[in-house]
């Protein structure tokens, strides 16, 4: 009897004994027996990360904290991850460490460094290689949040800097500042006003101006119109065979007066007689010169009246167009039937 006490007590104690180390063990993250790898990080501080906290990766943990040491030269710490051989991590990994909850124990996260672009993970040198007893696997970048007294510093900090803020604004902005203020925003509304109403006076100015500018070009184009018309005709009303005429007639009445002169200087006895003709020639010449410039006759019309020139043009215009017209269709003006 005493001996089966004894039995099950040394059995209690060995199974107590038993869940103790693998309570222990699973609280610390051990695998039991399936393959692990190590990955070491390099931060610049660790917060109150510990040995043993976990090791998450999209919020399931797949390993524990093995070791944390300090660099050569304390540059940087140096933090080893034993994970789960069989979980894969991003190519752009990276370990971030923070709390698991408000107030509890700290943790290290791998993420992904597009997800976080705005942390500071350190650029980590080309030929990094894990160091220690520990060194197995890849070492990737880390960053540290920081701790809950250092956010409460800054917080205390900044609250400082508001409040000095505060009153360098009480101090400048005072009532008097503030009438200043008033009086220049109703200056300014002044200002305004009278700009607006200047800018549209010389808005219409120069609609009135730019309205005269238009008229006067316009009466400028019509007067060089009518001037061109006035010089077309004039070189026409030169052109026309009329006035040669009437120089050859000038010319020859010049050319009978020079043999008259001949005839008077070279016959003495015929002298009277040929003055005679001669005042008789010129008071015929005169009458007729009178005449003309009295406007009487074709050639008065001509020369006191440019309507008969031009009407004169358009007339030989016309028949121009007739007698081109006659050599293009003569079927319409001439109709030939032998039969």
């Amino acid at each position: 009897m005493r001996e089966g006490r004894e039995l099950l007590v040394g059995f209690v104690i060995i199974a107590a004994v038993t869940a103790a180390v693998v309570g222990t063990l699973w609280l610390q993250g051990s695998n039991f027996g399936r393959p692990t790898t190590t990955v070491q990080t390099l931060l610049a501080s660790v917060g109150q990360l510990t040995q043993g906290n976990a090791v998450t990766y999209r919020g399931v943990r797949i390993g524990t904290v093995e070791a944390i040491e300090v660099e050569p030269g304390g540059a940087s710490v140096r933090v080893s991850l034993l994970l789960q051989e069989n979980v894969g991590l991003p190519d752009d990994a990276a370990v971030v460490l923070g709390p698991e909850s408000l107030f509890g124990a700290w943790q290290a996260e791998i993420v992904s460094r597009q997800n976080y672009p705005r942390y500071p993970f350190p650029e980590l040198p080309a030929g990094t290689l894990p160091t220690g007893p520990h060194a197995v696997g890849p070492v990737i970048p880390g960053y540290a949040l920081p701790e809950l007294s250092r956010l409460t510093a800054s917080a205390e900090e900044i609250s400082l800097n508001v409040a000095e803020l505060s009153e360098r604004f009480e101090v400048a902005f005072n009532q008097e500042t503030a009438d200043n203020l008033t009086s220049a925003i109703t200056n300014l509304e002044a200002i305004t006003q009278e700009v607006r109403a200047l800018v549209q006076t010389q808005s219409e100015v120069a609609g009135a101006i730019i309205a005269n500018a238009d008229s006067t070009l316009i009466e400028i184009e019509s007067a060089a119109r009518a001037a061109r018309n006035t010089f077309t005709r004039i070189d026409g009303l030169f052109e026309d065979t009329q006035i040669d005429s009437i120089v050859a007639n000038i010319s020859a009445v010049t050319a009978d007066l020079a043999l008259i002169t001949e005839g008077l200087s070279g016959e003495d006895e015929g002298l009277a007689a040929t003055l005679e003709r001669a005042d008789s020639a010129f008071t015929r010449v005169d009458r007729i010169a009178a005449r003309i410039e009295s406007g009487e006759g074709s050639l008065g019309r001509l020369l006191a009246d440019s309507t008969l020139a031009v009407r004169a043009e358009e007339v030989l215009l016309q028949l121009d167009l007739l007698l081109q017209d006659v050599r293009e269709n003569p079927r319409r003006y001439v109709r030939l039937s032998i039969f």
